[in-house]
């Protein structure tokens, strides 16, 4: 299986996805992407990994950095291969299934998700609620929380 990387920039059509530019090296260009066959620089967006799955396309959001995108690229093409070739994948998170979920970094993961999804003010504004919140709140764990 090929994953491949994409990134969502905006248009004046509107948001699309476009096929990242790589160097000669094999790295992304920063900012660069191709839209209608010429290559464009575009600052804003955020990457993403699209690969299919069980016939299912599926696509994921790594972030806005070009080479945190790449290293996410490596990391799920070779899980992909593994599992092609019959190997156990394990995720060490899943694996911890039985553990309880501090407050903090159910923040923070939260927080990650909102700033590759959504506007720059709308992660500014879950980030200062969210610290105030956790500023009072006296539970260490999330399922302590009612």
């Amino acid at each position: 299986m090929e994953v491949n990387i994409t990134k969502r920039i905006d248009t004046p059509d509107g948001r699309r996805f476009s096929r990242v530019i790589f160097t000669p090296n094999g790295r992304i260009k920063p900012d660069w992407v191709e839209v209608d066959e010429r290559q464009e620089k575009h600052p804003e967006g955020a990457y993403y990994l699209d690969w299919t799955e069980d016939g299912q396309r599926r696509r994921m959001a790594v972030g806005s950095d070009p080479t945190a995108a790449y290293n996410s690229l490596k990391k799920k093409q070779s899980e992909l291969d593994a599992i092609a070739r019959g190997l156990a994948v394990t995720d060490p998170v899943e694996e911890e299934e039985n553990t309880r979920l501090r407050l903090r970094a159910a923040k923070a993961d939260f927080l990650e998700d909102i700033q590759l999804s959504r506007q720059r003010k709308t992660w500014l504004r879950y980030c200062l609620s969210l610290t105030y919140f956790t500023g009072c709140c006296s539970k260490t764990y999330i399922d302590d929380l009612e």
